[in-house]
């Protein structure tokens, strides 16, 4: 970049002399010719000359217009004004010079040996942009006319002379070679400017100017940064025959100059090889502040090939150089190195779909001139061969080609593999390549093709040499060939039968006697069955044999079929609002490697139906209305694990008891099986009511764990912490407000076939009544869930079936809604019926005894139920628990020995607990304060949240002239900051 700095600098001086009338220059010459008058009057000359003092611009520009149209009858007074005293008439008159051209050198010449210097300065000046724009415009006539002339102004006494010749010298160029004896002299001259000239010139006529070598050596530690960088410049224009330089341009590349530092590399990257000494010194500039610098040093590098090998690490990093030129620079200098450049193929790679063109093509023929080290770049080249610029497609098609000589040359060395690559990668290339529409070079094409048939030649004979030369390969080739080939059409045709033989080959494992080490030989590993037991086509046959049964037992699990009846409500999938959950929403989270799902909302918001809903997606038959495109079987796991402390894979345990329960295996599931099946997520986990399970369970359950074996997870929980900051998707059911209270009750009713009992306003009025109902429950920022919608419609449902028309009978707030709930589902019992106040009083104890330790619905030991139950003196207390269970289906057994039992509604069972301790506590503040203490000294505020405003609903509608002043609501409504000044009122219901 920086290499031709000389010339710029005599242009940048030629126009500042002609001011704003530069680009007439361009011209001159014909303008002159074209527009001269010989018979113009001189009388009209002198005024024109008067005028260039004008310091009107208007009038200063006509007159140098009108003298430039004279052309040369002008000439004669326009040298004489060259000397006047007035600035502006000498530079105007040497503008007017310049634009008349060629004819006006022999005045110049003339000029340059005036006694005035004045005249001597602008004549060398004026003189040197003639020449300059004339070599442009190629019309310079024979410099040997003039050249003498501006030498002997070499030695004029004035230093602006003597610079103003050297300058011009310099533009005549190579041919000015004459001057070179009187050049050197003046590097010693005592005014910079000249010596930085004289430098310049000499860099301009090149090689024929090595004579001055020695003395544009001595230059390089000049004072003045110019003069360093000229004297660089120039010694780099010399070249090779400047070897001698060397020593004495790597300290400049020290200068605290840039220029200085570019030009010293530059002035190297001309002398070539020769100047490989300098490699140590140049690699540390390659991180130099300056791109300028960063880009001279890339090429000088590159200059010297190989022997600069040293330096490719270093220059490795500068292909992300943010500098384009630079990128351009360092990848020239890598493929100059050749071979020796190999560790930069990685590097270039992705240079080849740099957003700059010359860098995408320099890129390109460095890897092809680094050769077959280059072959990975082979599927790139593929794709840039379709590039939309026709040069960086034309780039890659040079590259392949040149890529595909050198390794059919180096084919001797690739072995086997390495050839088929190869083959592999050419072929696509090939056929876009012989595409008539992509018109590629014909040479390219066939340069290709024949190194592709030169390689697969190579690759049979290795294959027939082996076999030729070595029988044994033989056989070891059709026995490494034959088991694969057979299980491969196993799998295909009947992939189960790859676990049955695997099964039966485990029998004739055995291990080698002692003496020869006593390692163990598995028939498995000899035959490489292993590698096709779990395929996923193995694991989907598994599946789908069992499929069937799951889908029938899943949907008998009470949990389940309690939840029967799912209406779809709105809500947020990772913080995206979703009017209605469907399938497809979820199918983008289910195609993730793991997948992390997790159902978060207060109790009996339908976190647990939703769940439902998504397994019954994972087992769905048609494809298209699935999750996945795989068959899942979903594992419902609703139970505190057992022995957590003992066995560090309970939870694995845990759910292979329900893969064997819900599949009707004779037996677990083989370990390895199950760890497959849950790997490849052909088990969807889904484990319920997560933040109600001990901590103890929790911690045994930990998704962000490297060794969690489950990569299909579904987690209900209250609180939206569970599963801790991973990466995970949310799923929160958003509450039922205004119009969706009706929606919902209408679709719920409807899909009971129930919505004709409800004819007329009775429907709105039901709705109505719902609204004041659950109006507690908003004051207090809870959801409306769909849990009290759908209790509130069965209620309605049992009073209208018996023909109960009555208002008094309607629930008036949620603890009279549970009770009311209890009071419709025992009506339908027939035979030993107990009384609806034993119901509630046993539903009521052990609703208790499942909160009281955790302040959460967990499941109790059965016998601990029957201990509770004694204290309400019943005559049968295990067959008044049996109606719980089988009759009214309120409770639940648990366990894999069926010995625990639990709600099967949580919220329901908060309820009735609060009815339990409104009872036994009333308005005995001190009791209610023991009960607040043990609830601050839960694991979790919010995990208990639910219970908490479930026993203040209690006691607020319960206990006589109660206000939410008191103690409990009170200290309850401090803890979870519900508003307590609005009185709490029994709603009234808006049916007439």
């Amino acid at each position: 970049m920086t290499k031709h700095y000389p010339q710029k600098l005599a242009a940048i001086l030629t126009f500042t002399l002609l001011s704003c009338g530069a680009p007439l220059l361009l011209s001159a010459n014909a303008l002159a010719l074209e527009n001269r008058k010989p018979e113009v009057a001189t009388t009209e000359i002198a005024p024109l000359i008067a005028k260039l003092k004008s310091t009107n611009e208007k009038e200063l520009d006509a007159a140098i217009k009108k003298l430039g149209k004279i052309g040369e009858p002008a000439i004669p007074a326009l040298i004489q004004a060259l000397g006047d005293k007035n600035l502006l008439v000498s530079r105007s008159a040497g503008e007017v010079l310049q634009k008349i051209g060629t004819p006006a050198i022999p005045a110049l010449l003339q000029a340059l040996k005036d006694s005035d210097v004045q005249i001597r300065r602008r004549a060398a000046g004026v003189l040197r942009g003639v020449i300059y724009f004339s070599l442009e415009l190629g019309k310079l006539p024979e410099a040997t006319g003039f050249a003498p002339a501006l030498i002997s102004l070499l030695k004029d006494s004035d230093a602006q002379v003597r610079s103003n010749a050297a300058d011009a010298l310099g533009n005549i160029g190579a041919e000015a070679k004459a001057a070179v004896p009187a050049l050197i002299p003046l590097l010693k001259d005592s005014d910079a400017d000249v010596r930085i000239n004289a430098a310049s010139a000499l860099g301009k006529i090149g090689a024929e100017a090595k004579t001055a070598v020695p003395a544009l050596i001595l230059l390089l530690k000049d004072s003045n940064a110019e003069v360093r960088n000229n004297a660089a410049n120039a010694l780099g224009s010399i070249g090779a025959e400047a070897k001698t330089a060397v020593p004495a341009l790597i300290p400049l590349l020290k200068d605290s100059d840039a220029e200085v530092r570019s030009n010293a590399a530059n002035a190297l990257r001309n002398i070539g090889a020769e100047a490989k000494a300098a490699v140590p010194k140049l690699i540390p500039l390659l991180k130099d502040s300056n791109a300028d610098v960063r880009s001279s040093v890339a090429h000088a590098l590159g200059s010297m090939g190989a022997e600069a090998k040293a330096a490719v690490p270093a220059l490795i990093p500068l292909l992300k150089d943010s500098d384009a030129n630079v990128r351009s620079s360092v990848a020239h200098a890598l493929g100059s190195m050749g071979a020796e450049a190999k560790a930069a193929v990685p590097a270039l790679i992705p240079l080849l779909k740099d957003s700059n063109g010359l860098v995408r093509s320099i890129a390109g023929y460095s890897l092809g001139d680094i050769g077959a080290e280059a072959k990975a770049v082979v599927p790139v080249l593929i794709s840039l061969l379709k590039d939309s610029d026709a040069n960086v497609r034309n780039n890659a098609s040079f590259v392949l080609k040149t890529i595909a000589l050198n390794i059919q040359d180096q084919a001797k060395t690739l072995s086997p593999a390495e050839l088929d690559k190869v083959i592999r990668e050419l072929e696509p290339a090939l056929k876009i390549l012989e595409d008539p529409k992509a018109k590629f070079s014909k040479e390219d094409i066939a340069t290709v093709r024949l190194s592709i048939e030169a390689l697969k030649a190579k690759r049979n004979a290795h294959l027939f040499n082996l076999i030729r030369q070595n029988k044994w390969v033989a056989a070891a080739i059709i026995y490494l060939i034959f088991f694969p080939s057979l299980w491969s059409a196993i799998l295909r045709l009947r992939p189960l039968w790859i676990l049955q033989i695997n099964d039966a080959l485990k029998s004739y494992d055995f291990k080698l006697p002692e003496t020869w080490g006593g390692a163990p030989i598995r028939i498995r590993d000899l035959t490489f069955i292993r590698f096709f037991i779990y395929h996923p086509r193995v694991l989907d046959a598994w599946v789908s044999t069992h499929i069937e049964t799951v889908r029938e037992q899943f949907t008998t699990q009470e949990t389940v079929e309690i939840r029967a009846t799912y209406i779809p409500v709105s809500f947020e999938l990772d913080d995206k609002k979703v009017t209605e959950i469907r399938c497809q929403e979820l199918q983008s989270t289910f195609t993730k490697n793991r997948i992390r799902l997790l159902i978060w909302g207060e109790g009996g918001i339908g976190k647990t139906s939703i769940a439902c809903q998504i397994a019954d997606w994972a087992m769905e038959p048609d494809q298209n209305k699935r999750l996945t495109k795989h068959l899942m079987i979903p594992i419902l796991m609703e139970e505190e694990l057992k022995n957590v402390n003992e066995d560090k894979d309970s939870f694995l345990t845990a759910i292979n008891g329900q893969l064997k329960s819900i599949a009707d295996l004779p037996k677990p599931a083989d370990e390895d099986l199950l760890k497959q099946l849950l790997q490849q997520r052909r088990l969807l986990v889904i484990v319920d009511h997560f933040s109600e399970m001990s901590e103890a369970t929790q911690k045994a359950i930990l998704p962000n764990s490297p060794d969690f074996p489950v990569n299909a997870l579904v987690v209900t929980s209250r609180l939206d912490s569970s599963l801790g900051r991973g990466n995970k998707t949310t799923l929160h059911p958003l509450r039922i407000e205004g119009s969706e209270l009706s929606d919902f009750m209408q679709k719920y009713l409807e899909k009971l076939g129930k919505i004709h009992l409800f004819g007329g306003s009775r429907f709105h009025y039901a709705c109505g009544d719902l609204a004041k109902l659950l109006e507690g429950i908003e004051n207090q920022g809870r959801s409306t869930t769909v849990l009290f919608a759908k209790l509130y419609a069965d209620v309605l449902i049992a009073n209208k079936t018996a023909d109960n028309t009555s208002d008094d009978d309607s629930p008036k707030n949620i603890p009279d809604l549970m009770l009311s709930y209890l009071t419709e589902i025992n009506r339908d019992v027939a035979e030993d019926k107990l009384s609806d106040n034993e119901v509630h009083e046993i539903a009521k104890m052990l609703a208790w005894e499942c909160l009281k330790v955790t302040y959460r619905p967990t499941s109790i030991k059965i016998k601990d139920a029957l201990t509770a139950l004694s204290a309400l003196n019943l005559q049968d207390a295990e067959a008044r628990l049996k109606y719980l269970e089988e009759k009214l289906r309120i409770l639940q057994r648990k366990g894999s020995s069926k010995d625990n039992i639990s709600f099967v509604l949580d919220p329901v069972a908060e309820y009735l607990a609060g009815l339990h301790l409104v009872d036994i506590y009333g308005n005995d503040d001190s009791k209610w304060c023991d009960f607040i203490i043990n609830g601050d000294f839960q694991t979790s505020l919010e995990a208990i949240k639910g219970f908490m405003l479930a026993v203040r609903d209690c006691y607020l509608a319960k206990v006589l002239d109660a206000k939410v002043t008191d103690y409990l609501p009170s200290e309850i409504a401090t803890r979870y900051n519900i508003s307590i000044t609005v009185p709490a009122q029994t709603p009234q219901l808006v049916s007439p």
